[in-house]
């Protein structure tokens, strides 16, 4: 009796011990971690003391004993070497469930001249949800300090349910910020805005890539207005490229564009466009340019789209319509692709090898249909350091003399002979675009498998013809106002942009008429008869909000009529 008895005793001890020691070990463990990304910063100084800064006050004002626990310096360093830029919420989760945490902070610094602005994610790794978002702006430096008091009491108090120290100092600060914070009007933040706009585009992923016999709707009917100007619904998208082009051989005009990712094939009629075809690449691929002409001469316009991979490797591809869906008629091809439309010549294709330390290596090629493929013809004799994007050729003084027009590395445009003489060049900067590849910085250093990387952004197109059928050929060119004039080589930050056209008088290129200015940037643009009238319409895709932990991008598309300009 006494032996059972001492046996209930042992096994009673034994569930305690066993219970103190699970509850001690929930108890430690039960802290959440958090990690805490290194803050990208757009500035035109030297501001790199401030990632270390930033991460240290945001560390300090959320740790919490037993409840947040950030990581530590060695294991976010860890984490880092395996990180590649530029980070994005799919990224940061990523490395967060890798490292063990719960959390991931991450975001960006903006500092142009005295203004500051902060856009901070704190992430939910097991939700795979944002659970606070951060945006604000200030008039000096000095502001950031407050923005991340701010955003540390935002997580304490929504996330932990916690009033910290500095919540009373806030909440006064806030009162006086209410009615700045408060949401602002569409049509307040965009003039174009008055065009009516009622779908948003939707996107996704449609196998194979096939023509439909009926066009799903993606924008709805939107009438002309009286000065010929017609404005599709936003998509939820960047459009980084367009062009247009005749691509199932039934006489009509299509429009094709792309994001990073996907390519969209769209009829226009009725005021409204419809959806024809859509293909969704890889996840590691990036489209960059995309280019209609029909090269193979069979009455079907072919799509040429450059492509590069996680590896800064081209991997283009062409696609045609067979009949019944798009096929790639050539692929993983090593070729910067371009289209230019020549007066009296018509398009011809261009092509541009890739470098193993710059982005461009050789010259650029007239790319030929041969034997079932594109095969390099003629060398095309350029200016020094023109590359395949940016540049055009043709008769632009009307004399019989053929100039090449291109933008110059700093985005001046220049007027020159075949032979690269110098015959002309702006006072201001042109051009401006948001695409870009990126190569490895001439003497880079290593952080782990993480390389610094130069970035090139790619020239946006010019366009050469008689716009008004007068005999004189004018040039057609985008001017998209960015922020930081281009002082920053990794950033860009567009505020609006316009479509110029410019005719040759005798001293130089000046503005014969030009487009009403819009805002967020022109990333495209083309001379095409869009609505399929029998008349070239000055077609363009505009960006006005980019993809940001704050939400989705917006795009449009819009036409304007030229006649009688």
């Amino acid at each position: 009796m006494k032996l059972k008895k001492h046996r209930i005793i042992f096994f009673v001890a034994f569930l305690i011990f066993i219970l103190l020691n699970f509850c001690q070990a929930v108890s430690a463990g039960k802290a959440a971690r958090v990690l805490i990304l290194p803050f990208t910063l757009h500035s035109e100084k030297d501001l790199s003391f401030l990632k270390d800064g930033i991460g240290d006050m945001l560390s300090t004002r959320l740790t919490r004993e037993g409840e947040v626990l950030p990581m530590n310096r060695e294991e976010t360093r860890q984490t880092l070497a395996e990180l590649t830029e530029p980070v994005t919420e799919q990224s940061a989760a990523a490395a967060a469930q890798k490292a063990g945490a719960d959390y991931v902070i991450f975001g960006s610094l903006t500092v142009l001249g005295n203004s500051v602005s902060t856009d901070a994610c704190f992430f939910d790794v097991r939700k795979n949800k944002a659970a606070v978002t951060f945006y604000e702006t200030g008039k000096d430096q000095s502001e950031i300090i407050s923005h991340i008091n701010r955003f540390a009491v935002k997580i304490a108090e929504e996330v932990f349910g916690h009033k910290s120290e500095h919540s009373q100092a806030v909440s006064a600060g806030n009162g006086a910020r209410k009615a700045a914070d408060a949401p602002v009007e569409e049509t307040r933040k965009h003039p174009e805005a008055v065009w009516q706009e009622s779908v948003k585009g939707q996107t996704g992923v449609s196998e194979p890539f096939t023509v439909s016999e009926s066009p799903e709707a993606i924008s709805e009917p939107v009438s002309k207005s009286a000065e010929g100007l017609w404005k599709s619904s936003n998509f939820d998208m960047e459009i980084t490229g367009m062009s247009l082009g005749d691509t199932d051989g039934d006489g009509k005009i299509e429009i094709v564009f792309i994001s990073e990712k996907e390519i969209f094939v769209c009829r226009y009629a009725e005021g409204r466009f419809g959806r024809v075809a859509e293909l969704k690449e890889r996840t590691f691929y990036r489209l960059l340019s995309v280019d209609v002409a029909d090269i193979n001469k069979n009455g079907i316009a072919e799509i040429f789209v450059t492509n590069i991979n996680s590896n800064y490797s081209l991997l283009s591809f062409v696609l045609e319509w067979d009949g019944k869906e798009f096929q790639r008629i050539a692929d993983n091809e090593s070729w910067y692709y371009r289209v230019l439309d020549i007066p009296k010549q018509g398009k011809i294709l261009l092509g541009q090898k890739a470098g193993m330390k710059s982005p461009f290596s050789g010259g650029v090629y007239e790319l030929e249909w041969s034997g079932g493929q594109y095969v390099a013809g003629k060398q095309q004799t350029l200016p020094d350091k023109a590359n395949v994007y940016g540049f055009i050729y043709g008769d632009l003084f009307n004399d019989g003399q053929e100039k090449v027009i291109a933008f110059s590395p700093s985005e001046y445009l220049r007027i020159t002979d075949r032979g690269g003489n110098e015959e002309w060049e702006s006072t201001d900067m042109m051009g401006g675009g948001s695409v870009y590849v990126e190569f490895p910085a001439e003497g880079s250093a290593s952080i782990g498998n993480v390389k610094e990387m130069d970035r090139f952004y790619l020239h946006p197109r010019i366009l050469l013809g008689d716009m008004n059928k007068d005999g004189k050929n004018e040039v057609i060119v985008v001017e998209n106002t960015d922020m930081t004039r281009r002082r920053l080589a990794r950033f860009r930050m567009f505020k609006s942009g316009h479509i110029s056209c410019l005719e040759w008088e005798k001293l130089g290129l000046y503005p014969k008429w030009k487009t009403r200015e819009i805002s967020g940037y022109i990333s495209d643009y083309s001379l095409s008869d869009a609505d399929n009238d029998g008349e070239n319409e000055l077609v363009f895709s505009v960006i006005t909000k980019i993809a940001s932990i704050l939400g989705n991008a917006k795009s449009f598309i819009a036409f304007q009529e030229i006649s009688g300009k």
